[in-house]
């Protein structure tokens, strides 16, 4: 007898891989949250029609979306297809997007697609706080994190495209070293060994994914082959953030997580010893 495949609670379209989408696949995994994942590399994702749907493109729809294109954004300096479900839905036109079951309700911005896994988990295991004054604290983790993610977005897309300016970096530096004191203060404060209560939460989640994608900028860019290049993370004194990053480490071993991120971490660390 042929298993039915379980029915998805969310699913999400993305380029693949993406950090961010770890947030809510770890969070799944703990809260016992079905999930449907569709995308492709970041460099053949214009070549999709981006929709509840999506998929790769015909000459059908490309026909048939051509009145129907929008420019890229934040990466993806191409004309992209979406369809009109796909911006109706998701009205910033990025992803990754999220969609209920039936595709009529569109969630976006990648904490918020947490947030909904730990919902439709109903919570059970606390993973979203154990009382609303530890879910609005966990909150306040997630929103100064987006400050972070926003200038980490900027300085890897411009590492990837060969414009690094100073002012881009600096500004992605002062934004790292902000959220990671704040990470710092709260893991010396807290008598456990997690950012917020006593047990692993979407502040836990949040910070190794962000971490994780920043951790990135240590590979040596093309433009700089031959001279030696500063990442930021290397620039500052590993002993600033010292529960931080044995945090993340700790993190990093564990299960939930490893799905998702060794293969991408261990490929991080190869170019960097290249």
């Amino acid at each position: 007898m042929v298993k039915e495949k379980q029915k998805f609670e969310i699913r999400i379209f993305s380029y693949l891989p993406n950090p961010r989408i770890w947030k809510t696949t770890i969070t799944s995994r703990l809260s016992g949250v079905n999930l449907d994942i569709i995308g492709t590399s970041p460099e053949s994702i214009k070549d999709w029609l981006w929709d509840f749907n999506a998929r790769k493109l015909t000459k059908k729809d490309i026909a048939e979306f051509h009145n129907n294109t929008t420019q890229g954004k934040m990466g993806f300096a191409v004309r992209l297809y979406k369809t009109n479900k796909f911006l109706n839905t998701q009205p910033f036109g990025t992803v990754p997007a999220a969609f209920s079951p039936d595709g009529e309700i569109g969630i976006f911005e990648s904490n918020s697609i947490m947030r909904l896994a730990a919902r439709l988990g109903e919570n059970n295991n606390n993973i979203y706080g154990k009382n609303p004054y530890e879910s609005s604290r966990i909150d306040s983790f997630l929103d100064a994190s987006l400050i972070f993610s926003r200038a980490s977005q900027k300085y890897l897309l411009s590492i990837n495209q060969g414009q690094i300016s100073s002012s881009i970096k600096k500004e992605a530096k002062d934004a790292f070293i902000t959220y990671m004191s704040g990470i710092e203060s709260a893991l010396n404060s807290n008598k456990s060994s997690y950012i917020v209560g006593e047990q692993l939460t979407l502040a836990d989640i949040c910070f190794f994914c962000e971490y994780a994608l920043f951790s990135r900028e240590q590979i040596t860019p093309k433009s700089y082959e031959g001279n030696k290049w500063n990442s930021i993370t290397r620039s500052i004194k590993k002993n600033n953030f010292h529960k931080s990053l044995s945090h993340y480490k700790q993190l990093s071993g564990r299960p939930e997580f490893k799905i998702d991120s060794s293969e991408y971490l261990k490929k991080i660390e190869q170019k960097i010893r290249n």
